[in-house]
């Protein structure tokens, strides 16, 4: 994941590395992929690149050669392991949406979670994954024992904080991102689960029939089935922003200048971006579904992900009622601190070390 601008996922493992203390006598490879920058890393791990571009054929043909290659005593994967294993292997799981919502992924990805993910569940000594949430939905799936299903919590790096108002330069952020006005953010790869398409449809409501003046801005990457949400729009003239992929630093800004942040996603393993929000004191309404309520606590506004007016309503107060505003912002800030990048790190290397 490193490297490939996944979002939540990426942001997992490259904090979890970042902030793993590698116990004394203890040897740990990264096998990662080709032309990616690993430099961050060198200090504490062994870089091996794959030679195969094909991810099924890194996981399944040439992960095993590795694991007999550097005689590893385990192997960590994410949602996939292979067949054939000379050693044991924990999996990082960091929801099963897809036993969920069949129809939001392409038939090949269904089909191939649908396979994969279960096996993977059932032949990994341990399971680690985001949230409560996420836990007890592998747990109630696939039947396996609550003791082996351990929960590694995301978090904020460091990095998100509230910036100085030279730090932020909002003139220059705004003429490089096209925002001629106030804005709502939104953070996430532009997939069918984000529910960006019925986001729109309450900003656009919002502005018909209120005096709102803001533009949406949304930020990431495309992923899959997203013709869609571009189509709905586009529709709208240039009251929407779509920003594509931006680098942490700009990223950090635009949390920054917002003037509210949404996440309207109605299946969350855990959802990193309102907590990055609330690390930069920008006040967050968020869908009240899965993992959400865990990690945003009562430090954001809900909303109802299906109810398209509720969105509308969670936007306008937020945007209208600055008291209201400023409190969430001070619970933010609290609610941000009970998550940490180096805990969950702990938790990784202490059960690498039971096993």
């Amino acid at each position: 994941m490193i490297g490939d601008h996944s979002g939540g996922n990426e942001s997992y493992y490259s904090n979890i590395l970042y902030n793993m203390t590698i116990p004394d006598g203890d040897e740990y490879y990264l096998f990662v992929k080709k032309g990616i920058d690993m430099s961050p890393y060198e200090r504490g791990f062994k870089i091996v690149e794959f030679e195969e571009k094909s991810a099924f054929k890194r996981n399944f043909m040439e992960l095993p050669k590795l694991c007999k290659k550097y005689k590893l005593d385990l192997l960590h994967t994410q949602y996939f392991i292979p067949f054939n294993r000379s050693c044991p292997v924990i999996c990082t799981i960091h929801d099963i949406c897809f036993e969920h919502y069949k129809d939001i992924f392409t038939k090949k990805e269904y089909i191939r979670q649908k396979l994969l993910i279960p096996y993977a569940a059932k032949h990994s000594t341990y399971i680690f994954t985001v949230s409560n949430h996420a836990k007890n939905d592998i747990m109630e799936h696939y039947h396996v024992p609550e003791e082996k299903v351990i929960v590694t919590y995301n978090a904020v790096s460091d990095d998100f904080r509230k910036l100085s108002v030279e730090e932020l330069d909002a003139k220059s952020l705004r003429n490089q991102f096209g925002i001629k006005e106030d804005y709502i953010l939104s953070v996430c790869n532009l997939q069918p689960r984000k529910n960006l398409i019925r986001l729109i449809k309450a900003f656009r409501k919002l502005k018909e029939n209120t005096s709102c003046h803001e533009q949406l801005v949304i930020v990431g990457k495309k992923a899959w089935m997203f013709n869609d949400i571009l189509k709905e729009a586009l529709s709208g003239a240039d009251d929407v922003i779509f920003t594509d992929y931006v680098g942490r630093d700009d990223l950090i800004r635009l949390y920054n200048d917002a003037k509210i942040f949404v996440y309207p996603s109605f299946f969350e393993g855990f959802g990193i971006p309102p907590l990055e929000a609330m690390a930069c004191d920008t006040p967050v309404a968020v869908a009240d579904a899965t993992s959400l309520p865990e990690v945003v606590g009562d430090a954001g506004m809900y909303f109802d992900p299906f109810n398209v007016d509720e969105m509308a309503h969670s936007m306008q107060k937020l945007l209208r009622d600055g008291e209201y505003r400023d409190e969430l912002v001070k619970k933010g800030a609290d609610q941000v601190k009970k998550f940490s990048w180096k805990e969950s790190a702990d938790i990784i290397t202490s059960h690498y070390r039971k096993i």
